[in-house]
């Protein structure tokens, strides 16, 4: 069992949290759920984690966020996660202490690599550069909205009505191609579009039309009001 100054070791806490840009909320409920953990078994060693109770201590919902601020607080030094290889077996977290009278913590241990470590069944961690990568698709599969396409055809030097057209058109589709498949890249599709029309221009000229003028109207009062 360590020796720990409560008062101590929370005022260091809070004081290198609030010191530290990277640190979000997510972290520091994460911390106090462990912490609180650490406090009620007497400051062990080492303590043995269920992931179900801290998530709701932390009041997370998410297992994702739960990895993704664990591994955070890791890397960053605020504790030491050990993972589980055994499905009967639950991870361990060693916390560090803080506030001792050298002004130092004490306790510390070679952070591991949980980017390279084998989580426990059912406590997969998901690299964020996945969830970072997924976001960057969602931006291209369709844009923010009409100014940001005006912007674009303009970095393009492509005339301003056809950017207008651009959107009008695959608004009226939610952003989907002939066939129903979804935009991967609305900016690789305003190309095509510039150079060779919407998919054959032939379908402005449908029952539709009337639609996208009308469409298209809305949307210029829009772009006027954003500009």
């Amino acid at each position: 069992m360590e020796k720990v100054n409560y008062i101590a070791h929370l005022n260091a806490v809070f004081e290198k949290l609030n010191e530290d840009d990277r640190v979000k909320q997510g972290h520091i409920t994460l911390y106090l759920a462990f912490f609180q953990k650490w406090n009620r078994e007497y400051f062990k060693k080492t303590l043995t984690i269920n992931r179900t109770a801290i998530m709701k201590r932390a009041k997370f919902k998410s297992k994702t966020t739960y990895h993704n601020y664990l591994k955070d607080l890791n890397d960053w030094g605020y504790l030491v996660y050990f993972p589980s290889f055994h499905p009967a077996r639950g991870s361990r977290v060693r916390l560090p202490i803080f506030g001792t009278s050298s002004g130092t913590t004490s306790g510390t241990l070679p952070r591991q690599n949980l980017a390279s470590s084998v989580p426990e069944p059912g406590q997969n961690l998901v690299p964020s550069y996945k969830h970072k990568t997924k976001e960057n698709l969602n931006k291209l599969a369709r844009p923010k909205n009409g100014r940001a396409v005006l912007i674009f055809f303009r970095e393009n030097n492509w005339q301003e009505t056809e950017g207008r057209k651009f959107y009008a058109y695959y608004e009226s589709k939610n952003w989907k191609l002939r066939g129903g498949l979804n935009i991967k890249n609305w900016k690789a599709q305003a190309k095509k579009f510039v150079e060779k029309g919407i998919e054959g221009k032939q379908e402005l000229t449908t029952p539709i039309s009337g639609y996208l003028k009308k469409l298209q109207s809305r949307v210029e009062r829009n772009f006027e009001d954003q500009l």
